[in-house]
C-alpha cells in the first residue's frame, strides 16, 4: 500500500468511527537528501605501490616494506595498477553512480629530493584528474595520505643515510617543507579540484607510528615524539590551509567557492568494556578525548593542548607552551569522518599509568575479555561490527558545528586470513563472504540516513574503497574493494562484488529502502557467534510508528 492509500484509509477509518486509528507500524525512512554526494576513496600508495613514470617510487612505505614489515614479506610494486590503468578504474566508479572521488597525491612522488619536483608525476596526475571530471565526477584531493618521501621519514636505520625523522621533533621546520610541496601542487590542480583534505587520520599516524610500532618509523609508547609528530602535523595543516586560501582562485565546480578545506579523522567513540570500571571509564574518557577531540579543538580553536591532559595552561613548562595559537585557528572548514568499528579499552597492568591512554585500546574483538564479545561479528581485521558505534560517532563530530563528511567507511568482502602474523611467506588465499560485507554497507547507510533524519549535518558518504589494494601492513591479506581484483592474475581484473552492487543500488534509490534492507541484511551477521545473535548492531529498530498523516 502506498503512503496516499495508507493516509486515505486513515480518513475513512476516522469518519466512520470517530476515533483515531490505531498506530501502524512501518519501516523507518532511511533517504538521502538532494544533492548528497556519493563517492569513493583510494589512496595512491596502496593502488599504485612504488609504480612511478620514471621508475620505481622511494618512500618511507616503500623502505617500510623493503624492511619485510609487512606481513608475509609482502612487497608493493604496483598496488592494484591504477596508475596505468587509471581510465577504466574511473570508469567502474562512475558506474557505481558516484559523484566524488577521493584520491591522494604523494608527497614522495612530488619532490624525491628537498626542492626538487618531479614534472611528469605532476603531468600524469593532472591526467588523472581530467579523467575524473570527465566522466562527470568531482575529485577530492587528499595532500598527505602516510606516504612521504625519506628525506623526511626513513624508517631504516642501515640505509646509507640513517634513520630519518623530520616531522616527530620540537623543531618546525618540516612545517616549510609541506608548504614548499604545496605551493608546487596548488597551481597545478586549482582549475580541477575545489574540495581538500589536507591530513588523512593524523590520530592514526601518531598511534600506529608513534605507540604500537607497526607503521614506519616504528617507535613504542614514544608519547613525547609523538605528541611532537602531532603537533607538527596541526601546523602542516593550518599551513596547507592559508597555501589554498591564497593559491586556488578557480572555482572548479561552479557552486561559488574556489575551495573547501578539510581533513579526516579517525573517528570512532572509545567504550570501556566494563562501564563500572573507574579505570576503564578513565581510559575512555581521555582516549575520546585525544583521538576525537584533540585536533578538532586545536584546528577549530586554536588552542594548543600540548600534554594531552585536557587542561589548557598557559602557564605549563611544556615544549611548545600551551595556550591559544592563532594561526590554527579557523582552518577547518569540514570534517571528513572515517568509521570502521568502535573502540573498547580494558585495563592494562603495562598501560594503567601511562597517560594519555590509562588502558589498552582495542581494535580486534580477538582481545576482548568476555569469550561472548569475541563472538561478535567482525570483519578481517577483527574490527567490531557496530552500526550503534556509527550513530555514537556522528553524533559526537555533529557536535563540532561543522559540515560532516563521511571520506571513507567500509568493510572487508573477506574473512579472517588463516595466517599467523609471524608466519612466512606464501601468503593464504583469501575467503570471501560478500553477504557481509553487503550487509555491513546496507546497515552503515540506513544508520546515516537516521543520522541526519535527527539533523547531523553530513553532505556526504565515500565507499572505502573502490578496487581491492595494498592493505598498509596486511597488504593483499584484506579485501575492502567495491571492486574485487585477482591478485593471482597479472592484468589484475576486477569483479563487482555483492557489496559494489549493494552500493550502486542505494545510490540509485537515494535511499535504503525496505526492498533493499530484505535483500542484503540476514537475520545475523555471517561471522555472528553469539549464542543469540546481535542482529543487526543499529542504533535502534528499523521499524516503527509511521508519521502522523
Amino acid at each position: 500500500m502506498v503512503r496516499w492509500e495508507r493516509r486515505l484509509c486513515f480518513a475513512l477509518l476516522f469518519v466512520v468511527t470517530g476515533c483515531p486509528p490505531e498506530p501502524t507500524e512501518s519501516f523507518l525512512p532511511a533517504a538521502f537528501p538532494q544533492g548528497f554526494a556519493w563517492g569513493t576513496a583510494i589512496a595512491q600508495w596502496q593502488a599504485e605501490g612504488d609504480q612511478g613514470e620514471a621508475g620505481p617510487i622511494d618512500s618511507n612505505w616503500s623502505r617500510w616494506a623493503a624492511m619485510q614489515k609487512v606481513k608475509g614479506e609482502q612487497q608493493n610494486p604496483r598496488g592494484n595498477g591504477f596508475h596505468t590503468e587509471y581510465q577504466a578504474d574511473i570508469d567502474r566508479a562512475a558506474a557505481l553512480g558516484v559523484t566524488h572521488f577521493r584520491l591522494s597525491l604523494d608527497w614522495a612522488r612530488v619532490e624525491p629530493r628537498p626542492g626538487e619536483y618531479d614534472d611528469a608525476e605532476l603531468t600524469h596526475f593532472e591526467a588523472v584528474l581530467d579523467a575524473i571530471r570527465a566522466a562527470g565526477m568531482e575529485p577530492v584531493l587528499t595532500l598527505y595520505h602516510w606516504t612521504v618521501p625519506p628525506w623526511v621519514q626513513n624508517p631504516d636505520g642501515d640505509a646509507a643515510e640513517g634513520f630519518v625523522d623530520r616531522i616527530a621533533t620540537k623543531d618546525a621546520a618540516v612545517v616549510d617543507d609541506f608548504e614548499g610541496f604545496v605551493r608546487e601542487v596548488i597551481p597545478r590542480v586549482k582549475d580541477r579540484v575545489d574540495t581538500y583534505t589536507v591530513l588523512n587520520e593524523p590520530l592514526t599516524m601518531v598511534v600506529v607510528g608513534y605507540i604500537d610500532g607497526r607503521f614506519p618509523p616504528g617507535a613504542v609508547l614514544a608519547i613525547e615524539r609523538a605528541t611532537d609528530f602531532g603537533i607538527n602535523l596541526m601546523r602542516m595543516h593550518a599551513r596547507a590551509y592559508g597555501v589554498i586560501k591564497e593559491l586556488d582562485d578557480v572555482d572548479a565546480d561552479g557552486d561559488g567557492a574556489a575551495s573547501l578545506v578539510g581533513l579526516t579523522m579517525t573517528a570512532n567513540d572509545v567504550y570501556p568494556e566494563n562501564p563500572e570500571s573507574a579505570q576503564q571509564q578513565l581510559a575512555a574518557e581521555s582516549m575520546n578525548y585525544v583521538y576525537n577531540d584533540w585536533v578538532l579543538q586545536t584546528l577549530t580553536r586554536g588552542v594548543l593542548d600540548v600534554d594531552l591532559d585536557g587542561d589548557v595552561e598557559p602557564a605549563s613548562l611544556t615544549d611548545p607552551p600551551e595556550g591559544d595559537y592563532p594561526e590554527l585557528a579557523n582552518t577547518l572548514e569540514f570534517i571528513g569522518v572515517q568509521y570502521y568499528g568502535p573502540v573498547k579499552v580494558k585495563e592494562s597492568a603495562l598501560l594503567n599509568n601511562v597517560a594519555p591512554l590509562f588502558g589498552m585500546p582495542l581494535t580486534d574483538v580477538a582481545l576482548y575479555t568476555s569469550e561472548d564479545d569475541q563472538a561478535l561479528p567482525h570483519n578481517a581485521m577483527g574490527r567490531e561490527i557496530s552500526g550503534a558505534g556509527f550513530a555514537d560517532t556522528l553524533d559526537r563530530y555533529g557536535r563540532w558545528g561543522l559540515p560532516l563528511v563521511v571520506t571513507e567507511n567500509g568493510t572487508t568482502t573477506n574473512l579472517r586470513p588463516a595466517f599467523g602474523e609471524h608466519d612466512p611467506p606464501p601468503i593464504p588465499a583469501p575467503v570471501f563472504d560478500e553477504s557481509q560485507a553487503a550487509m555491513y554497507l546496507t546497515v552503515h547507510l540506513w544508520e546515516l540516513a537516521r543520522a541526519i533524519a535527527r539533523g547531523v549535518d553530513v553532505r556526504g558518504y565515500y565507499h572505502w574503497t573502490l578496487a581491492d589494494n595494498f592493505e598498509w601492513v596486511e597488504g593483499s591479506l584484506q579485501r575492502f574493494g567495491a571492486y574485487r581484483v585477482d591478485v593471482d592474475d597479472d592484468a589484475l581484473p576486477r569483479t563487482l562484488t555483492t557489496m559494489g552492487q549493494a552500493y550502486q543500488e542505494i545510490i540509485a534509490a537515494g535511499a535504503v529502502t525496505e526492498e533493499l534492507w530484505g535483500r542484503y541484511v540476514l537475520p545475523r551477521f555471517p561471522t555472528d557467534g553469539t549464542a543469540a545473535g546481535v542482529g543487526a548492531t543499529t542504533s535502534g529498530p528499523q521499524v516503527g510508528a509511521l508519521p502522523t498523516p
